[in-house]
């Protein structure tokens, strides 16, 4: 039992906290989150905790009146996909996202950096070109007045626009991260992890 506490290791002899730190040191800003990734983020936490609270009362209701809301199903695909969509900001800036490294281990500091922020620059082409078609889509939406065909009859601009503020809020994040990226690379640092 007291082999719980200890840190799991990993290759080179170092355990998971140490190759964490490590790890964080090779991206081009720290994990931290600006305003933007912030607000969403704690809108997420709201969401999941309201989601949280619609199934505990769906499962009493269920068990205690042996009836249904009957809104829990739609209420709650609609929360999952604002936790899916919102998220994506922390995400980015917290460095949460898998880094393939077949290519860039290989490579040198410098170009590494480069490799980086042309990656990073392509990701942002991405995103806004993805954020353009939620904005038309929401517009679309939003003239057309589609609503649910649900009893809540719900609007669908209203669960789409949870994922047009988060393309947007990955939007800001991957300009913050492309920033850090051409002061790393101005600076001359490399974006190499440090060895012990």
């Amino acid at each position: 039992m007291s082999e719980i506490g200890k840190p799991l290791p990993v290759a080179g002899g170092m355990n998971v906290a140490s190759a964490a730190c490590e790890l964080d040191a090779g991206h081009a800003a720290p994990a931290t989150e600006g305003m933007v990734e912030t607000l969403a983020r704690w809108v997420v936490h709201a969401v999941v905790i309201g989601l949280l609270a619609m199934m505990g009362v769906e499962m009493f209701v269920r068990a205690a009146l042996g009836m249904s809301m009957q809104i829990s199903n739609e209420v709650g695909g609609y929360a999952l996909v604002a936790i899916c969509f919102l998220s994506l900001a922390s995400g980015q800036s917290l460095h949460a996202y898998h880094r393939v490294q077949f290519v860039g281990r290989w490579l040198g500091g410098a170009a590494q950096a480069w490799l980086k922020l042309v990656f990073d620059a392509l990701s942002l082409l991405v995103a806004c070109v993805l954020l353009g078609e939620m904005v038309r889509f929401e517009m679309l939406t939003w003239q057309s007045g589609d609503v649910a065909a649900t009893s809540l009859m719900t609007p669908l601009w209203l669960p789409r626009a949870a994922m047009l503020l988060g393309v947007a809020g990955l939007a800001c994040a991957l300009v913050r991260t492309l920033a850090a990226d051409a002061r790393r690379i101005r600076g001359g640092q490399s974006v190499e992890p440090r060895r012990a």
